[in-house]
């Protein structure tokens, strides 16, 4: 986790987690390519984060099938969108 602007930030680099994260509700503030085949997704740090994490790792968690399908959908779209906010710039 990295503090920006007195944010929280929950930073990973695995989809499937960020899609999850996305499908849930969580807002994800920007994305850092480290090389353009590995990305970050960024995300403000809320209280429910840390529990839906632990759900996720421990297989516990749902969503909605066409909620996780959209947001991964979403996420991979700002991939290769040049006009979405990265932390590179």
């Amino acid at each position: 986790m990295n503090t920006q602007n007195k944010k929280t930030i929950f930073s990973t680099d695995n989809l499937p987690l960020a899609t999850f994260l996305k499908a849930k509700g969580c807002k994800l503030l920007h994305i850092t390519k480290k090389t353009p085949k590995h990305a970050f997704f960024n995300f403000e740090d809320c209280p429910e984060r840390k529990d839906l994490t632990k759900k996720f790792w421990n297989e516990n968690g749902s969503v909605e099938p066409r909620s996780f399908c959209a947001a991964q959908r979403e996420l991979k779209t700002f991939l290769y969108d040049q006009s979405y906010p990265t932390g590179n710039e």
